[in-house]
């Protein structure tokens, strides 16, 4: 009987410890001329991070959500996140200049077409010269990715790249 009580506290020590408290975060892009869709999106990530919104001269925006071990995710409209800029030059590729050149007129000529342009999801990944991991996602408008994650903690990450939806 002492054997069964010790192995239902050991798994429920276990299953506590495991689980870390999420919460669901909202992104709100800022209003682009001509879009025509709800901008809202949504992501589930751990609790414990300081936030970051950085805000660009055209009005793009990016959140970046830091933990205490430097690993960081985020969600950007800017043309590549800050965070992942130099690790997607280091790809050796011209795709971080060339991957979202001409979207302005590719949309307009959409419209006029009437229809919307929306770019194909491209995804970058990698392991940086310190040993952790980064990824880079581009939806649509969007950037969600990670960096500075450890082997240890990427299959966390991946479930909240995995996690991002339009509301």
């Amino acid at each position: 009987m002492k054997s069964i009580i010790y192995i239902i506290l050991l798994s429920f020590i276990v299953s506590c410890a495991s689980s870390q408290e999420m919460t669901a975060i909202q992104y709100k892009r800022n209003k682009i001329e001509g879009s025509v869709k709800k901008d809202i999106y949504s992501m589930t990530v751990p609790r414990g991070y300081k936030l970051v919104t950085l805000v660009g001269g055209h009005n793009e925006l990016e959140k970046q959500y830091i933990y205490s071990d430097s690993s960081k995710v985020y969600i950007s409209d800017f043309g590549s996140s800050i965070l992942n800029y130099d690790n997607i030059v280091s790809l050796g590729d011209s795709i971080a200049n060339k991957r979202f050149e001409g979207l302005e007129l590719k949309a307009k000529i959409a419209k006029e077409l009437g229809k919307e342009y929306v770019p194909d999801t491209i995804v970058l990944q990698g392991k940086m010269v310190n040993g952790l991991y980064w990824k880079d996602i581009r939806k649509g408008y969007l950037s969600i990715g990670y960096v500075n994650v450890p082997e240890n903690r990427r299959s966390e990450f991946e479930k909240i790249l995995k996690s991002f939806m339009e509301r």
